[in-house]
């Protein structure tokens, strides 16, 4: 090939590549070999309101580009190997600076065909960023929501490998911390915590519980699990549409003591129940004389309460044993008021209605003093001074 051949040869490809770009439809622009752009297609025209034609390549990229997010030092110095023909491409992403916003994916690339020019092409991908960063937003606003939420979250995919997990489920499970990262499988995790004692209800028999675990979470179940140190979760896991699993796991620890402290309580209240059903049969004691004589020994002082015992204890005697003559022995009532002797009172009147007679036995000097003093009227009731003298008279009577 000749001088005058090689000077031409340049001169005879440009007009191809020229006319070439001008039907592509992305912004394309011919770069010189010593980095100056000499032509860009009518795309180009429409994308920049720069054109940078006549200018080095260098500058341009400097000015069209806010260089927020690639890195431009080392954009430039690719772009100066390509000038200086020891790399054949360089690629990059950034915001052009002139308004509105908006994302270009570029291009430069070497070729021989290029006569030792480059070719810069462009891509607008706005739509393709902004849908990427809206995604991103709501991602991590999904992500943010999950990592304050109180309960234990974690993700796992159609292979039962983590995906992700929050801070809570974290917490939840520290004795295994370092396995939850996404790719380890459930039932890893599962074997691992059982090893170091986290359940305590599979000490001892850690394999069959191991696999009735995993057989739970495969299935869906909702249960209920204790952890080491007294902690109690709720595991719940539910199908994802592509085969994953969503894993919610709540602390009832707090619902646990109170189902406890509640069980303490009833057997507390049956316990005093029966220690009351008990003390009643004690401060109310029937004994039979014969089969138509019961004796009601008191003992102690008697409030309100134990009033009405007596006299519910007493008629109740009355009818089911069908008893014709009640003694009412008050040899051990220390002090006869007011509101015993009604007691006495009424209970001689209830008594005397379901047909029975009432004896009253073992009224002291001194009582005997305060029921005048109160004025008590004793009329009806049959009164003697001892209990054997009650016994023999309801004994004579029958």
């Amino acid at each position: 090939m000749t001088t005058d051949d090689a000077a031409t040869e340049p001169r005879s490809t440009s007009p191809s590549l020229d006319s070439l770009i001008t039907i592509f439809p992305t912004p394309c622009a011919l770069i010189t070999p010593d980095g100056t752009i000499r032509a860009v297609n009518p795309a180009w025209q429409d994308a920049f309101f720069n054109t940078g034609l006549g200018e080095n390549v260098i500058a341009v990229c400097a000015r069209m580009f806010y260089w927020k997010h690639a890195d431009w030092g080392q954009v430039q110095q690719d772009l100066r190997d390509m000038i200086s023909g020891t790399t054949p491409m360089c690629r990059f992403e950034e915001v052009l600076s002139e308004p509105p916003e908006r994302w270009f994916s570029n291009t430069v690339v070497a070729h021989e065909s290029l006569a030792g020019g480059l070719l810069w092409q462009t891509h607008d991908v706005s739509e393709w960023r902004i849908a990427e960063e809206e995604t991103a937003r709501v991602w991590h606003q999904i992500r943010d929501a999950l990592e304050s939420s109180a309960d234990g979250f974690a993700l796992y995919d159609a292979d039962d490998r983590m995906v992700f997990c929050n801070r809570s489920y974290r917490e939840l499970f520290s004795e295994i911390s370092t396995l939850l990262v996404s790719g380890k499988t459930f039932s890893e995790m599962v074997r691992v915590s059982a090893q170091r004692g986290q359940y305590p209800e599979a000490v001892g028999r850690e394999e069959a519980w191991i696999a009735e675990r995993i057989r739970q979470h495969r299935d869906c179940e909702t249960v209920e699990i204790e952890l080491a140190g007294g902690v109690w979760i709720r595991s719940v896991d539910q199908r994802t549409s592509d085969g994953g699993t969503v894993c919610i796991r709540t602390d009832i620890s707090a619902m646990k003591r109170a189902e406890a402290l509640r069980w303490q309580s009833e057997q507390q209240a049956e316990l005093i129940r029966i220690q009351a059903s008990l003390l009643a049969e004690l401060s109310t004691p029937l004994l039979r004389i014969s089969d138509r004589v019961v004796v009601l020994p008191l003992i102690g002082s008697i409030d309100s309460a134990r009033a009405e015992m007596v006299v519910e204890s007493l008629l109740h005697a009355v009818e089911s044993m069908r008893v014709e003559v009640a003694i009412l022995d008050i040899t051990g009532v220390p002090v006869v008021d007011t509101q015993i002797a009604n007691v006495l009172l009424q209970c001689a009147r209830a008594v005397k209605l379901l047909g029975a007679s009432t004896v009253l036995t073992g009224i002291r000097p001194d009582v005997a003093q305060t029921m005048v003093a109160l004025g008590i009227d004793l009329e009806g009731v049959v009164t003697r001074a001892d209990l054997m003298g009650g016994i023999a008279y309801a004994l004579r009577r029958r």
